[in-house]
């Protein structure tokens, strides 16, 4: 099992009342707990370094998300981003 194959294992659809990347709040610091959907997405974010335990600076949360992941920003689309369950690191 190669290291990205580990993050990249189908899970569960986040639970209703979990926090997912397109409810965030606009320059709120989250960590990515786990990323629901098809494999080929998770690997296609995996392949942007948005894992399960990044740390990530939401720029804009609404529309295609926008987050900031070491200095560079990242274009999450709107379905992609509702499949991101995070939670905020205060």
């Amino acid at each position: 099992m190669s290291l990205i194959r580990g993050h990249v294992e189908p899970v569960n659809r986040p639970q209703t009342g979990r926090l997912t990347l397109d409810a965030a709040e606009r320059n709120s610091k989250v960590r990515v707990l786990q990323i629901a959907g098809r494999p080929r997405l998770m690997q296609r974010l995996a392949a942007l370094g948005v894992v399960p335990g990044v740390t990530l600076l939401v720029v804009k949360p609404h529309g295609p998300a926008i987050v900031s992941l070491g200095g560079a920003r990242i274009a999450i689309g709107r379905s992609a981003a509702k499949e991101v369950e995070i939670e905020v690191i205060h």
